[in-house]
C-alpha cells in the first residue's frame, strides 16, 4: 500500500463516517471561511486609501470611513462566529467521531482476531501501531481540515489577487517562491528516508522498554537490570545524536524559509517606493502587497514543516492497515446451528501441523456424556493444542470433531464456546472488582449465587476483605496471591456451570491441603459434566473413566489408572516416584 492508497484509505473510513455530502460541505464551509479571513486586509487597504485621499486633498470622508469601520465590525463578528461554528461542530465533531468510530471498529476487529493471527502478532506492536495510528489519524484530519485547505486556499487566493492589482509588483513579490519550493523539494527527499529510518530506532527503544517489563520479575531475579539500562541508554544516545543531525537540516530550511520572507519584503519594499516615486503605483497598492506577503510565505513554509509530520502519520496509518486491516474475523459466516443433546465428543483421526511441524498424528478417541477422560504426556507432547482445536482456535480443513454427531465446524461458534469451561494453571483476572470478574461467567447471578460459588471454590479469603466482592483485583493480581487467584478461577467455573469442562492442570498451583479440598468440589461439579483433564499430577485422575497417554505426537497408550500402572509402559514410568517426573 502506497501513499496514494494510504490517503485514500484514510479519507474513505472518514467518508464513511460523516457521508460523502457533509464531507463536501465541511469542505466548501471552510472555503467560506477562508475567504472571510482572506478579504480581511482588503478593508486595511480601504481605510489606508481614505487616509491617503485626505493627504491629497485634505478632504476627509468621514460618512466613508465610519462605514467602513462598521462594517469591518460587523465582518469580524461574522468572520470569528463561522470559524468557531466551523472549528466545534464540524472539525472537531466529525473528526472525534471518527476517532472514536475507528477506535470501535478496529478494536472489535482485533479482539475477534483468530487464534492463528494472534500468534502471528507481536503483543506490544499490537498496542503501539494502534496507539500511534488512532492519534495520526485524529491529527491528520485536524491538520486537512484547520490548516492544509486553508494554506492551499490562502496561497492561491493571495496569487490571482495581486496579479489583479498589479502584474509587476506581483512577479516582483513571488519571484522567490519556486527558489523556496525548490529548496525545501530537495531538503525533504534528502532528509525524510533518514527520518523514516530513525523512526524505527525510536521504536526499537519502545520495544526494548516492553521487553523488560514483560518479564519483570526475571530481570529482578537475575538482578540485569543495568543490562537494560545500558542497552536502551545507548540506544537513545545514537538514535538523539542522528536526530539532532536530521533537525539541524530542518533548522537550515526553516531559516531559508525566513531568509526569503525577509528578502521578498525587502524586494517589494524597495521596487513599491520605487514605484511610488514614479507614479506607478499608489501608497494602498503597497501596503496590499506588503501585507499579503506573510500570506504566501508563512503558508508554504508552514505546510513543508508539517510534510514530514504528515508523512509520519501517513505510513503510520499504512503499518496499521497492513498489519490489521485483512485480519480474520472467526465469527464471519459462522454456522446458526445450535444443539441441545447429550454433549458427547469424537476426535476422529485427528491431524495437525503447526509452521511444518507436525503437533498431533492420527489423534481419535470418544468422550461419553458425563464420562471423564485425561491427557498425560512426555515432554515433547502438545498437550494444549488438544484444546485450542477443541475450542476451534484453528480452523483447518482436515478436522474431523464432532460433538453428538456434528462437525464443530457446523455449530455456532459463540453458542458452542459458551457451552466450555476451561480452567487452567494460568487463569486470567481482569482488573475490575471480583464481583465483575465473577459475572463475566453468569452476567445474571445473584449475590447469594456468587457467595455460594465462592464457598465451593474455597475462596473464604474473599469474604474478609474490607470491600469484600467489591475489591478491585489490580493489574497482574498485585493484590492477590496465585492460589487466591486460581480460587477465583474456580468459583468462575461454579457459576458458570457449563456442559462441557476442560482442566488444564487446574490444581497444579495449590498446596497440598487446598487441593484436596478443591478437588473435591471438582469431582462433584464433574459428575454430572463431560470432562476432559490435562494432568500432571496424577493423583487427580485416578479415578477417570479412560487415560490417555501422548508421545510423539500420537497416543501410545490409553486405559484405566491401575490397568495401565499394571501394563508397566509409559505411564509407569511417568508415574514411578523414583522418576520424579509427574509425583
Amino acid at each position: 500500500m502506497n501513499n496514494k492508497k494510504t490517503i485514500k484509505k484514510i479519507f474513505s473510513e472518514f467518508i464513511k463516517t460523516t457521508g460523502k455530502i457533509k464531507f463536501l460541505f465541511v469542505v466548501l464551509f471552510w472555503f467560506f471561511v477562508s475567504l472571510l479571513q482572506f478579504i480581511e486586509p482588503l478593508f486595511f487597504t480601504q481605510i489606508i486609501k481614505t487616509l491617503e485621499i485626505f493627504l491629497k486633498t485634505w478632504n476627509f470622508d468621514t460618512n466613508n470611513f465610519m462605514f467602513l469601520m462598521l462594517f469591518w465590525g460587523i465582518f469580524i463578528i461574522i468572520s470569528t462566529w463561522s470559524m468557531l461554528t466551523y472549528r466545534y461542530f464540524f472539525v472537531t465533531r466529525f473528526t472525534l467521531k471518527n476517532y472514536t468510530n475507528l477506535a470501535r471498529k478496529y478494536s472489535d476487529k482485533i479482539i475477534n482476531m483468530t487464534y492463528p493471527n494472534y500468534l502471528s502478532k507481536e503483543i506490544w506492536k499490537i498496542y503501539k501501531i494502534f496507539d500511534r495510528w488512532l492519534e495520526s489519524q485524529f491529527e491528520f484530519f485536524y491538520f486537512f481540515f484547520l490548516d492544509l485547505i486553508k494554506s492551499w486556499w490562502w496561497i492561491l487566493f493571495v496569487i490571482i489577487i495581486l496579479f489583479y492589482f498589479n502584474y509587476t509588483m506581483a512577479i516582483i513579490t513571488l519571484s522567490l517562491f519556486p527558489i523556496m519550493v525548490t529548496l525545501w523539494i530537495i531538503f525533504y527527499k534528502k532528509l525524510y528516508p533518514k527520518q523514516k529510518e530513525l523512526d524505527k530506532k525510536w521504536e526499537w527503544v519502545y520495544h526494548d522498554i516492553w521487553n523488560s517489563m514483560s518479564v519483570f520479575s526475571l530481570v529482578k531475579t537475575l538482578s540485569i537490570e543495568k543490562i537494560f539500562c545500558k542497552k536502551i541508554n545507548n540506544r537513545l544516545t545514537d538514535t538523539y545524536n542522528k536526530q539532532m543531525v536530521i533537525d539541524k537540516w530542518w533548522t537550515i530550511a526553516d531559516m531559508y524559509t525566513a531568509l526569503f520572507t525577509t528578502i521578498s519584503r525587502f524586494l517589494v519594499l524597495w521596487f513599491g517606493v520605487f514605484f511610488i516615486l514614479n507614479w506607478k503605483i499608489d501608497f494602498t497598492t503597497l501596503f496590499l502587497f506588503f501585507s499579503y506577503i506573510g500570506w504566501i510565505y508563512f503558508p508554504l513554509w508552514f505546510l513543508f514543516w508539517k510534510l514530514p509530520i504528515i508523512q509520519r502519520q501517513i505510513t503510520a496509518s499504512w503499518r496499521f492497515y497492513k498489519e490489521f486491516d485483512f485480519l480474520d474475523n472467526e465469527y464471519k459466516n459462522d454456522k446458526w446451528l445450535k444443539i441441545n443433546l447429550k454433549w458427547e465428543i469424537e476426535f476422529k483421526n485427528v491431524y495437525f501441523a503447526y509452521k511444518n511441524k507436525q503437533v498431533i498424528n492420527n489423534l481419535s478417541f470418544k468422550l461419553w456424556k458425563w464420562k471423564h477422560i485425561a491427557f498425560v504426556w512426555d515432554t515433547w507432547a502438545w498437550k494444549s493444542t488438544i484444546i485450542n482445536l477443541f475450542l476451534r482456535f484453528w480452523n483447518i480443513k482436515q478436522w474431523e470433531i464432532f460433538i453428538d454427531n456434528k462437525n464443530i465446524k457446523e455449530i455456532n461458534l459463540k453458542y458452542f464456546r459458551k457451552q466450555i469451561w476451561v480452567i487452567s494453571q494460568d487463569n486470567s483476572l481482569f482488573n475490575l472488582s471480583i464481583k465483575e470478574n465473577l459475572l463475566l461467567a453468569n452476567k445474571k447471578a445473584t449475590t447469594n449465587e456468587i457467595k455460594k460459588a465462592l464457598k465451593q471454590a474455597k475462596a473464604d479469603f474473599v469474604f474478609k476483605l474490607e470491600n469484600w466482592i467489591n475489591s478491585i483485583v489490580w493489574e497482574r493480581w498485585l493484590k492477590l496471591s496465585w492460589w487466591e487467584k486460581q480460587r477465583l478461577a474456580i468459583a468462575r467455573l461454579f457459576l458458570k456451570n457449563p456442559k462441557i469442562l476442560i482442566l488444564d492442570e487446574a490444581t497444579s498451583s495449590l498446596d497440598n491441603k487446598t487441593e484436596k479440598l478443591v478437588q473435591n468440589a471438582l469431582d462433584k461439579l464433574m459428575k454430572w459434566r463431560t470432562t476432559i483433564i490435562i494432568a500432571h499430577r496424577l493423583s487427580t485422575i485416578k479415578n477417570v473413566n479412560k487415560i490417555f497417554v501422548l508421545k510423539d505426537w500420537s497416543i501410545i497408550e490409553k486405559w484405566k489408572y491401575n490397568d495401565l500402572i499394571k501394563n508397566k509402559k509409559e505411564f509407569y514410568n511417568l508415574a514411578n516416584p523414583d522418576k520424579l517426573i509427574i509425583l
